[in-house]
């Protein structure tokens, strides 16, 4: 009779792991497939790492005294699960749970990609002209509800003892999806640092931490580590940029003066009208939340919970709530306790209505008026982290006032600057997403091969646009 696989110990020796093929590389290390423990990855590190510190943060659910916020480490984190040992006895790597496939999004040319936040930090109707996506629109239940569930990850972060803190929670290490309900999983656990009550750091004196640009918290100084309080201001963050679908760049203006005014604003919705008001508790939470005049004084994510849960519940969304709950692998918890913020005086938000943001052109069409699909044309369905019910290929809209294409030929020049039009944005998006993923994202093997398909959108447009001068120029010439 075999024995069950035994989960691995707190250490095991790198030479027993049976390695894969690489998945991911950086500058700490790279990341490596596991055949025999599908469910977990490698990441081996270029230079030996301090093996008392990581078997401690390896042990360290074990000191929450509530189950219910260990259940959501699990579920919700890719918390290190074991330390591999080189033959020296040092840290050599760590093995790490692998993001379950749910927290993938599939684009529109058929590639697969993590589901990082950054899909939810500008305008969806952007991510549907460039990706095929369908996201949730701004200020929506769903989107609060990943909040909630972010929050409720960091809530158990900070119960403890000791507290921990991630550090680095931007758009690349904080995955969604939304198959099951609004759900989040953090990756790159292996950055967080224990704090003892006093909130200094318990880890390897000197030990750098990652911040990525754009997402770094103001309150540390140059060459400083982020604090306990730096996860707290994440958190901010990531309620402006995900609900209001939108990236907020304030914190070169916290860097010069401090004092910032945030315009929030939004389309017409539930969700709208349950933030338009200023005085609201959820924006004397975000504003504190984010003040680097006070930064100790920034509201647990415990009163986020709370905040978000009263919100999600008075626009009827308390299925979401507890789909969160399921999926965190424990039922409601119980009433976080109620916490005052006084109002930071660097920060001022201000919430409005606004007119819906203009969406592109596309609909969800059935089989029934679908465009015949030749043999050699047959595309692969898009998977969506949000579809309207009834699913369905994606297809251009027809003309207004019509339910179909015209009868007759019409118009033959507007329609042809029509799809110049369109053919320009879309060669714009183009650019601008290969830019980003080249320079923002940092994703460098993807954002060479959008390079290299920009290159040949490119020429493809050059030699187009040398047949129509050619064609235009050849009968004055007389060729």
């Amino acid at each position: 009779m075999t024995a069950p696989p035994q989960a691995p110990g707190r250490s095991v020796r790198f030479e027993d792991l049976r390695v894969g093929e690489l998945l991911a590389e950086g500058g700490e290390g790279r990341v490596f497939t596991l055949p025999l423990q599908p469910h977990l990855v490698l990441k081996s590190y270029r230079r030996p790492a301090p093996r008392r510190f990581l078997e401690d943060l390896v042990a360290w659910p074990e000191s929450i005294e509530r189950a219910d916020l260990a259940a959501r480490v699990n579920a919700a984190a890719a918390w290190p699960a074991s330390v591999a040992i080189d033959r020296h006895g040092e840290a050599a790597g760590l093995l790490m749970p692998r993001a379950p496939r749910r927290f993938a999004l599939r684009h529109r040319d058929g590639t697969t990609r993590l589901a990082s936040l950054s899909y939810l930090t500008a305008d969806p109707a952007h991510r549907v002209m460039a990706y095929g996506l369908d996201l949730p629109p701004d200020a929506s239940p769903p989107r609060l509800g990943l909040v909630y569930a972010l929050a409720r990850l960091l809530q158990a972060f900070e119960a403890g003892p000791p507290s921990v803190g991630h550090g680095d929670l931007s758009t690349k290490n904080v995955l969604w999806s939304l198959q099951r309900g609004p759900e989040i999983f953090v990756i790159d656990c292996d950055n967080c640092e224990r704090f003892g009550p006093d909130g200094d750091p318990l880890g390897v004196t000197g030990r750098r931490r990652a911040m990525t640009p754009n997402w770094d918290d103001p309150a540390v100084r140059s060459g400083g580590n982020p604090t306990l309080q730096s996860d707290r201001y994440s958190l901010a963050l990531i309620f402006l940029r995900v609900v209001g679908a939108a990236n907020f760049p304030i914190q070169a203006r916290q860097r010069q003066d401090g004092s910032i005014t945030v315009d929030f604003a939004m389309a017409p919705g539930p969700v709208a009208s349950a933030l338009s008001d200023p005085e609201a508790p959820i924006w004397r939470i975000c504003a504190t939340g984010l003040s680097v005049s006070t930064p100790a004084a920034r509201p647990p994510a415990s009163a986020w919970v709370a905040a978000l849960e009263e919100i999600l519940n008075r626009v009827g969304a308390h299925h979401l709530l507890e789909s969160v709950w399921t999926a965190q692998g424990a039922g409601a918890a119980p009433a976080p306790e109620p916490f005052e913020c006084g109002p930071a005086d660097d920060v001022v938000i201000r919430p409005s209505l606004g007119p819906p943001r203009p969406a592109p052109r596309w609909t969800m069409v059935g089989a029934a008026t679908a465009p015949p699909v030749l043999p050699w044309h047959r595309p692969a369905p898009v998977p969506t982290a949000f579809s309207p019910p009834g699913g369905g290929p994606i297809q251009p809209a027809p003309p207004s006032g019509g339910a179909g294409p015209p009868s007759g030929p019409g118009p033959v020049l507007p329609v042809a600057f029509g799809h110049v039009r369109r053919g320009l944005a879309w060669w714009l998006v183009l650019h601008r997403e290969t830019f980003r993923a080249l320079i923002v994202t940092g994703g460098r093997a993807y954002g060479m091969r959008s390079l290299l398909f920009c290159a040949l959108v490119d020429f493809l447009f050059a030699v187009i646009g040398l047949f129509l001068v050619a064609m235009l120029v050849a009968p004055v010439l007389g060729i």
